[in-house]
């Protein structure tokens, strides 16, 4: 859970992150970037928690969600 605590960060945050993650992957063309990161955070999504520990669960669930519709839907356009 603390490695996926990112995802549950403030939009602001998770922005930045995203931003990381894409240089990261400079390498990769952008349009299959585009749809493989979609498949992970989609991957994500699908899970019926994103968090395994109630803790997390409590403090980050809505918060990552939300981040990771957010970056889906920017990824897709």
């Amino acid at each position: 859970d603390i490695d996926l605590s990112i995802l549950g960060e403030r939009i602001e945050r998770f922005k930045e992150y995203d931003i990381q993650v894409r240089l990261e992957y400079a390498w990769v063309a952008e349009e299959i970037y585009r749809v493989k990161r979609c498949e992970v955070l989609e991957m994500f999504l699908a899970r019926p928690s994103i968090y395994s520990t109630d803790y997390f669960q409590k403090h980050f669930e809505a918060q990552a969600r939300e981040n990771l519709k957010h970056s889906i839907e920017q990824l897709k356009k």
